[in-house]
C-alpha cells in the first residue's frame, strides 16, 4: 500500500466504504503554474478525498512552492496553505 502524503497507509471510503487508492496527477494552470495533486480515490464509486496540492510557480525569476494540505476536523474537512520552500533562483535549478 502507498502511503499518503501525511503518513496515511490507507483509508476507507466515506460514501461507500471500499479501501481508497492513493493517486498522485500533475496539471499545468493557464497562470504557467504547476499543480501536484495528492488524494485517495475509491475505485468503486469515484469519490475522493484530497491530501495535498503542491503548487510550482516563476516569480520574478524565482521557483516559488506552495502547499496546501487538508485534514479531516470534526467530520469535515479543513485546508491548511504554506509556503513549504520560499523562493529559490530559477537558474540553480537544472
Amino acid at each position: 500500500m502507498v502511503e499518503g502524503f501525511n503518513g496515511e497507509r490507507g483509508r476507507a471510503c466515506p460514501r461507500c466504504g471500499t479501501r481508497m487508492e492513493y493517486w498522485v496527477e500533475m496539471e499545468s494552470g493557464g497562470d504557467g503554474a504547476r499543480r501536484v495533486k495528492y488524494y485517495y480515490k475509491c475505485p468503486r464509486c469515484g469519490y475522493r478525498v484530497f491530501d495535498a496540492v503542491v503548487t510550482v510557480r516563476r516569480v520574478d525569476g524565482f521557483i516559488v512552492l506552495e502547499k496546501e494540505e487538508f485534514r479531516v476536523v470534526g467530520g469535515g474537512v479543513a485546508a491548511r496553505w504554506a509556503r513549504v520552500a520560499g523562493r529559490v533562483r530559477a537558474g540553480l535549478l537544472r
